[in-house]
């Protein structure tokens, strides 16, 4: 049966014959066989067991990305590198300091990567958002009306009479033997005039909140091109990331 080299829990880290702290996979083999006595983990499958009791605190990290990935990622990466500090506790707090600093960072680039469902059927974007429109109107309306009007009356009174009975009617209406006469004319004239004028004034005001819903579905013809673009940016971020962490062991020779 074969021993860890030292026990996890209650065994200092360097052992009394190394001048270096011990190794990341030495830690993790501590964690995750320190008191198994058969069917230990294999070493490709530590950092997957152990990474809960190194990763115990919380950090921000993007939703693009999987926390068990990245975390069995880092360990693995760095499996064969000693840690910088005495004890895994002082390595693990180091560690806590060090994602909470740089991880904000790093999720802003990985949030503004696209194309993460790349092989899905088509990928979907959605825009919601609203428009406010307000409009004035204003009506001015004038009418005027005029009335005009004339009336001419001519009334004409012939009134004669004789004394003499045996005269003729016709010599009387010839003004032969009149005995009176009177001859009136009445001439009457009217104006009337009017008029009359109207304004009217409206003014309103309107809103439109024009609210839309998008959905834009697209699928990209070369698929293969974008996702090898894609995993080279992440990879990039990657890399500064480890970059970031080396600080956190030891240096190599």
């Amino acid at each position: 049966m074969i021993q860890p080299l030292y026990n996890f829990m209650f065994v200092p880290f360097i052992p009394p014959n190394c001048d270096y702290p011990p190794t990341l996979y030495s830690v993790l083999n501590s964690i995750v066989n320190g008191d198994k006595e058969e069917d230990y983990t294999k070493i490709k499958d530590l950092a997957k067991e152990g990474r809960t009791t190194i990763f115990n605190f919380d950090y921000p990290l993007s939703n693009n990305i999987n926390k068990e990935d990245f975390e069995t990622m880092i360990l693995k990466h760095y499996m064969m590198r000693r840690i910088g500090y005495e004890t895994v506790t002082a390595f693990r707090l180091a560690l806590d300091s060090k994602l909470n600093e740089v991880m904000p960072i790093y999720n802003k680039m990985l949030d503004s990567l696209e194309n993460w469902n790349i092989f899905n059927d088509g990928e979907v974007t959605t825009r919601e958002g609203s428009e406010n429109r307000t409009g004035e109107n204003t009506n001015n309306t004038k009418n005027t009306l005029e009335n005009s009007s004339q009336t001419d009356t001519n009334n004409t009174s012939d009134r004669r009479n004789s004394e003499l009975p045996q005269n003729q009617l016709s010599e009387l209406r010839d003004g032969n033997y009149v005995t009176n006469y009177n001859y009136d004319t009445d001439i009457n004239h009217g104006e009337d005039s009017s008029t009359s004028n109207g304004t009217s004034e409206s003014q309103g005001k309107s809103k439109d909140d024009n609210i839309y819903h998008e959905v834009v579905t697209r699928s990209p013809a070369d698929k293969i091109t974008i996702l090898k673009e894609m995993q080279e940016n992440i990879k990039s971020i990657y890399t500064l990331i480890y970059k970031d962490l080396d600080v956190l062991f030891f240096g190599l020779v």
